[in-house]
């Protein structure tokens, strides 16, 4: 059984401060992953010695079990507290632009804990740091750019962006004004990726992970 009083909201996480460009980089293919997956056969012991420890493992509303991983979750960028100053000691005039990436996949078992079916989601943004922290033009990455090695340099994200506000000018007003200014990080794209495919997700009692987020 589960909990119905413990949903995974979509927390927003604070900045951990990247390092380098491979810092949080998980680097696990999507391509080979897609490939590899089968439904009905592989069990989610054979995907976690494929992806490792589940990010968390939750169930939907109609009692379906989910186990969501992440893939790849990657900055380009410099040293974290050289870019800070830069924009810090220029009052936010020299900002630092940040390309981020996350790629997940979501696991969908069974009560034997084979997998029936799997969906893979991502998510790119920039993080433009001044004198103050703040992401902006997040943006859904295709199946394609999930399963090709994109680079996802800021003219990139930026351009996708602003093809997203042209196609539809009423729905972008209403992302712009939710989504631009959250400081929502890695594990924070994960849950909203899960919560976007799946509904309200609810936290097994068996499972005794601290990973989940607090309702919101």
């Amino acid at each position: 059984m589960f909990k119905l009083m413990i949903p995974i909201g979509v927390a927003l996480a604070l900045i951990a401060g990247c390092k380098n460009t491979s810092s949080q980089d998980n680097n696990i293919d999507a391509a080979h992953i897609n490939s590899v997956l089968q439904r009905n056969i592989t069990t989610l012991s054979d995907a976690t010695l494929l992806l490792g420890t589940p990010a968390f493992i939750s169930v939907t509303e109609d009692g379906k079990k989910i186990a969501g991983f992440n893939l790849v979750n990657k900055a380009f960028t410099d040293d974290f507290s050289n870019n800070l100053i830069k924009g810090t000691m220029s009052f936010g005039r020299k900002a630092s632009l940040i390309p981020k990436v996350t790629k997940n996949v979501f696991l969908e078992l069974d009560e034997n804990n084979v997998v029936t079916d799997y969906k893979f989601a991502g998510t790119a943004w920039i993080e433009k740091q001044n004198f103050f922290v703040r992401n902006e033009a997040n943006i859904t990455l295709s199946q394609q750019e999930i399963f090709e090695k994109q680079d996802f340099t800021a003219e990139y994200i930026y351009g996708r962006y602003q093809q997203i506000l042209l196609q539809n000018i009423q729905d972008n007003y209403k992302m712009l004004s939710e989504n631009d200014s959250s400081d929502c990080e890695y594990k924070c794209q994960l849950y909203k990726n899960a919560h976007d495919l799946y509904g309200t997700l609810y936290k097994l009692q068996s499972d005794k992970s601290d990973t989940f987020p607090e309702q919101i």
